[in-house]
């Protein structure tokens, strides 16, 4: 029998349910249900969920007792409760963290997951030592430009540095495929030799904290004397800032699925639904598959990176950005479950939770897919 215990960081810690917003505990709750749910469908299988008594005594409760699911109480958050659990680790045979890159919180999780009492468990998630190299966005692109993947060019900013550049927000509604700015049905011309460029948190989840900004050539060349270019190597911790050129094009994302010495499954492309107003990017879901074009250019690339991350275990998300040419770069690696997975598991002719903990194979052919196409919305 499979008995494995889920972590899911916002419903498991009363500190972060009271501090969050409606918003995010939807989406919380919904990532939640949709993997415990599918786990809970596996033969011989048990799922155990921590959760906080506010999360436990709603309706994410009732939810996941209706799927199966056994609740576990976490009165002190999880990092106290892993210290000190309520049932022994050794009930368990694997275990799953849910939890953002942001202040290190998925890091830490993992290194409390795989060391210690819990080390003989499987991790269903990446190793800590990969969650830190992909959560920081710097090393990220370090790590990219060694393998020879295509990644935009990061400049690393301090604090004061990014303070000062956020006056510099870009009015207007962007289009993300043309880089047009819009105010009503009126496209926006860029002031004078004006460039456009995202600033966002060196370990960001998301869209959270990114600004699109409109900087003159003036502007940018004193930043590049500012700033430290991550060519030249992971920069230090004082830079905590990121700044990149906007990208044109068609921004989608994709997963990898790695299943340790059973290889890696390469999931699809698909679309991003993200908007920016007043120089603010909002992520808002996305649709599968992506079209024709984007997959056959995406797929090359996706199994460079495979190859290139070598034996691991986990979901890792993939951000990218095709231009009209078929020309893509890697944007970000994020080494969590990601919201995309409530669309693959409508179109997934297999269970991907099923694949995630091995009780699924994946033939030579991999996952067949539904042909149809589905939206997903946070």
């Amino acid at each position: 029998m499979r008995h494995l215990l889920i972590v899911e960081e916002l419903l498991s810690s009363g500190e972060m349910w009271r501090a969050s917003t409606v918003s995010l505990r939807h989406e919380a709750a919904m990532m939640l249900l949709a993997l415990a749910g599918d786990l809970a469908c596996l033969p011989r299988t048990r799922v155990s969920v921590l959760l906080s008594a506010e999360a436990l005594a709603g309706t994410v409760g009732d939810s996941l007792r209706v799927a199966g699911v056994e609740l576990l109480l976490c009165v002190e958050g999880p990092e106290q409760w892993l210290r000190s659990p309520t049932v022994s680790p050794s009930q368990f045979t694997a275990t799953l963290v849910i939890a953002p890159e942001s202040s290190g919180l998925l890091v830490r999780r993992l290194q409390q997951l795989q060391s210690g009492v819990w080390s003989g468990l499987t991790s269903l998630n990446v190793s800590w030592q990969q969650a830190a190299e992909f959560s920081d966005k710097a090393a990220t692109a370090v790590w990219l430009h060694a393998q020879g993947l295509r990644t935009p060019e990061t400049l690393a900013l301090t604090g004061a540095v990014a303070e000062r550049l956020t006056v510099s927000l870009a009015a207007g509604r962007l289009d993300l495929c043309t880089g047009l700015l819009w105010d009503s049905a009126e496209c926006r011309d860029l002031p004078g030799d004006s460039v456009l460029y995202v600033l966002k948190p060196r370990d960001g989840c998301g869209c959270g904290g990114v600004h699109l900004l409109c900087l003159s050539r003036e502007q940018l060349a004193i930043v590049r004397l500012e700033s430290k270019s991550v060519e030249a190597g992971v920069p230090d911790e004082s830079f905590t800032w990121l700044l990149q050129p906007l990208l044109t094009g068609q921004h989608c994302s994709a997963a990898l699925i790695g299943r340790g010495d059973e290889g890696v499954v390469v999931l699809p492309a698909g679309e991003q639904r993200i908007e920016c107003e007043f120089g603010r990017f909002r992520y808002v879901g996305g649709s599968l598959p992506a079209g024709n074009e984007v997959q056959q250019s995406a797929v090359v690339q996706l199994r460079r990176l495979a190859s290139s991350l070598g034996r691991f275990r986990g979901w890792l998300g993939v951000d990218f950005v095709c231009s009209e040419g078929g020309e893509l770069q890697i944007v970000e690696i994020n080494p969590r479950l990601c919201t995309s997975y409530a669309g693959y598991r409508r179109l997934a002719g297999t269970s991907l939770a099923g694949v995630m903990c091995g009780e699924s194979a994946v033939g030579e052919g991999g996952i067949v897919w539904s042909t149809g196409r589905t939206d997903f919305r946070v």
